[in-house]
C-alpha cells in the first residue's frame, strides 16, 4: 500500500515525533510517502530525511501555497501522480480540511487523522471553531484517530455523531530508550547531582508555574531542576523563575532532541500540566528509562500511567501537594525506587513496533 502522511512543519513536538516513529516502524512491504505544507520550520527536517537513506521513506515533498485553492490542486496532482492509497495526517486543524478534499477528489477512501489533543471547555467561540472543523472532516468521512481515551472522551462535548473513530496509543523506540539510558548510567558517577528534570512544551497547557513555585519551596542544595523546552510563555516562566529566588540559566535548557540521555541524567522525572493534555509522549519515554514519575492528576496522565500503578499522581495547581510529594520522593531513594518498579513492564504497550501494528491493522481494515 501507498501511504501518504501529512505534517505541517518540521516542529519539535508530539505529533512530529509520531510520524517519525510510524514512519522509521512501518512494515516494509508497504511504502511511505511524507508531504509537508509548511516549509517554513525545520527543526525536524534532517531527522525525517535520514528515513529516505534508510529507504523508509520513497519521498519527501515539501509544498507551498498561498491560498486553499491551490494548496488543494497540488495535492490532489501529487496523489495522483504518486497513486497513494490512504493518509495519516497528524495535525488537525483547518489547513488539513482542504488536504482532506483534495484527497477525495483523487479518489481515496481511507485517510485518518490524528487528534492530539483534549477538547476542553474554553469560550463559546472556540467551542464553535473546533466543532466546525471536526463536523466538516466528519463529513468528508475522514477516521478520527484519538491518542487516547481521553481525549475520544472530551470530544463528546461537540455533539457531532462521529461516524469513524479509534483509539491509537502515541508511542515511543522503548528498546532504544532502555539501551542508551542503561548505557550510560553505567558509567555515571555515585555522588553526582541528584536532577528533577520536565520535558514539555512552554505553553498554556502545561503547567511549569505549579513544578517551579513547589520546587522553590524545597530547600536542598542537592537537588537541580531542569527545564526542557522552549514556547510561548519562556520569557514569563523564566521571569517566575528569578522571583522564586531560582537561576533561570540553570533552570532552563532550551530545545533539546538528546531525550534519552536527558532522561538517563534524571532521578525523577516530573510533568505538571492542566487537563488540556492530551498524551504527553514524555511519559511513556520516561516510563521507559525506568524513572520514578509524579504528574498531574489529570485524565490524560491518568490514562497513561495506569490510574497511579507506574507513576505518582498529583492534584494539578496544588503546589502545597505538589511540594509534599517532591520531598517525599527527594527523600527516600526507597520509594523512588519503589515507584518505578515493573515499569519495563508497563510501558511495552506503548512501544513503537507494537503501536505500529495497530496503525497497520487500522489502514487495511476501514475502506
Amino acid at each position: 500500500m501507498k501511504i501518504l502522511h501529512v505534517i505541517d512543519g518540521f516542529f519539535l513536538a508530539g505529533i512530529e515525533n509520531q510520524a517519525f516513529e510510524i514512519i522509521r516502524n512501518y512494515p516494509e512491504d508497504n511504502k511511505s510517502f511524507l508531504l509537508n505544507t509548511n516549509s517554513s520550520i525545520k527543526y525536524t527536517f534532517e531527522k525525517f530525511n535520514s528515513l529516505k537513506k534508510q529507504k523508509k521513506l520513497i519521498e519527501l515533498k515539501n509544498i507551498k501555497s498561498k491560498f486553499s485553492l491551490q494548496l488543494i490542486y497540488l495535492v490532489f496532482r501529487y496523489l495522483k501522480k504518486n497513486k497513494i492509497e490512504a493518509l495519516i495526517i497528524y495535525p488537525c486543524h483547518k489547513k488539513m480540511i482542504y488536504v482532506v478534499i483534495a484527497a477525495r477528489l483523487a479518489g481515496i477512501e481511507k485517510i485518518f487523522i490524528s487528534v492530539q489533543n483534549v477538547v476542553y471547555k474554553k469560550n463559546n467561540f472556540e467551542i464553535y471553531k473546533i466543532k466546525t472543523l471536526f463536523a466538516i472532516l466528519n463529513r468528508l468521512n475522514v477516521c478520527f484517530v484519538a491518542a487516547s481515551k481521553s481525549i475520544l472522551s472530551s470530544m463528546q462535548i461537540l455533539n457531532i455523531n462521529l461516524k469513524k473513530y479509534e483509539v491509537i496509543y502515541n508511542s515511543c523506540d522503548v528498546t532504544n530508550i532502555q539501551k542508551t539510558t542503561n548505557k550510560i548510567r553505567s558509567f555515571e558517577k555515585k555522588n553526582k547531582e541528584k536532577v528533577i528534570t520536565m520535558i514539555a512544551r512552554l505553553d498554556q497547557i502545561k503547567d511549569h508555574e505549579t513544578l517551579l513555585r513547589a520546587f522553590s519551596n524545597l530547600d536542598y542544595s542537592d537537588w537541580k531542576l531542569k527545564i526542557i523546552g522552549e514556547g510561548s510563555k519562556s520569557f514569563d516562566l523564566k521571569r517566575l523563575a528569578k522571583n522564586l529566588g531560582l537561576n533561570p540559566e540553570l533552570v532552563f535548557c532550551g530545545e533539546r532532541t538528546d531525550i534519552p540521555e536527558i532522561l538517563s541524567q534524571t532521578n525523577i522525572f516530573a510533568f505538571s500540566t492542566t487537563e488540556a493534555e492530551g498524551f504527553g509522549i514524555v511519559l511513556i519515554e520516561a516510563m521507559a528509562a525506568n524513572l520514578p514519575i509524579i504528574a498531574s492528576d489529570v485524565s490524560a496522565c491518568r490514562e497513561i500511567l495506569l490510574q497511579g500503578k507506574a507513576g505518582m499522581l498529583v492534584p494539578p495547581a496544588d503546589i502545597k501537594a505538589w511540594e509534599n510529594s517532591l520531598r517525599e520522593l527527594m527523600l527516600s531513594s526507597i520509594k523512588r525506587e519503589k515507584l518505578s518498579e515493573n515499569l519495563c513492564n508497563y510501558v511495552q504497550q506503548y512501544d513503537s513496533h507494537y503501536i505500529v501494528r495497530k496503525w497497520h491493522k487500522l489502514l487495511n481494515s476501514r475502506n
